[in-house]
């Protein structure tokens, strides 16, 4: 299960798990929403508003005089939507372009499932990291504290990775909505390790222009089978007028261009497909343990009941 799009790379030598571009373009479109709602509601709205109060008039102005009024108080709107439409677009550039520089700053753990090692590079550094497969240390966790109306809890999955030229352990922490997600997301990386890529996670999608192009054919073969109104139809292209059509994908792809940081010479050669005599094998303590879980798995238990686990389950 894989809700934020972390598999960016998936074949038979290794496993990246990191940030991809996946909802770059909602996020562009969303600051391009709030912004054009700001300058459609100053330069549109507000002086039709007035023009309107002509109809139901307790003075009897005349239609040109609330004309006049209106034009004079289109300046006024004019720096209203200069000033909260600027505020508006630098709040949101800020926001895409942050965003975007901060994933760059890292780059991907790479699983090698024919090494059983795995990459790791700390934030802004380009030294790697590489530790056997096997000495991995990963957790989900749950924290839980009180409001005023009551009891929220948090789930992070945790991975910790020693570094033996400095004697430093690295700690990776992601937030997850729940502790079946972060097993899913643990599960589907173990799985690829020991078991191959058929076995394991699906590349992350890719957006772009071309994710344009699609949803729109699927809007219209929507339209096309009665799973989608007229109605349905136009706003989806009044939305896409509005969040000027294609930009947003666009960010989408420097966002992806940008933040992909290439690995560096060392680690790329260390990638490089092996014979299968040379592939590591996993010890036997990996083996019968493995053994011992899935005949449980068969005999229907799950992991929690396995590892008598009570995370995640309501307390008395």
């Amino acid at each position: 299960m894989d809700l934020g799009g972390s598999f960016l790379e998936v074949n038979d030598t290794y496993l990246d798990v990191g940030q991809s571009n996946f909802n770059k373009a909602f996020q562009a479109q969303l600051m391009i929403w709030v912004l054009m709602c700001v300058l459609i509601s100053c330069l549109i709205v507000l002086p039709l508003v007035e023009l309107a109060m002509f109809f139901g008039d307790p003075h009897e102005r005349t239609f040109m005089t609330h004309v006049m009024s209106m034009l004079e108080g289109l300046r006024f709107y004019s720096l209203l939507a200069l000033l909260g439409g600027g505020f508006i677009a630098i709040l949101g550039c800020y926001s895409v372009i942050s965003t975007t520089l901060q994933k760059a700053r890292t780059r991907p753990m790479r699983f090698n499932r024919q090494r059983r090692e795995v990459c790791y590079f700390p934030s802004g550094s380009d030294e790697p990291i590489i530790q056997p497969w096997e000495e991995l240390v990963v957790w989900v966790s749950v924290s839980t504290g009180t409001t005023g109306e009551g009891i929220m809890s948090t789930y992070t999955l945790g991975m910790a990775l020693d570094n033996p030229k400095t004697d430093k352990t690295h700690f990776l922490n992601q937030g997850v909505l729940t502790p079946a997600h972060g097993l899913s997301k643990w599960e589907a990386i173990r799985v690829y390790m020991e078991q191959g890529p058929a076995f394991g996670p699906g590349k992350a999608p890719y957006e772009g222009r071309h994710t344009f192009d699609e949803e729109r054919e699927s809007m219209r073969e929507a339209y096309r089978e009665g799973d989608c109104s007229a109605f349905g139809v136009a706003f989806w292209y009044v939305r896409n007028v509005v969040t000027w059509w294609r930009f947003p994908y666009w960010v989408a792809e420097w966002d992806h261009r940008y933040s992909m940081k290439p690995m560096p010479a060392s680690i790329e050669q260390w990638s490089q497909p092996l014979p299968p005599e040379q592939w590591a094998k996993p010890c036997s303590a990996l083996l019968a343990e493995t053994a011992e879980i899935e005949k449980a798995f068969a005999n229907g238990q799950n992991f929690m009941d396995y590892f008598d686990s009570t995370l995640g389950k309501p307390r008395a």
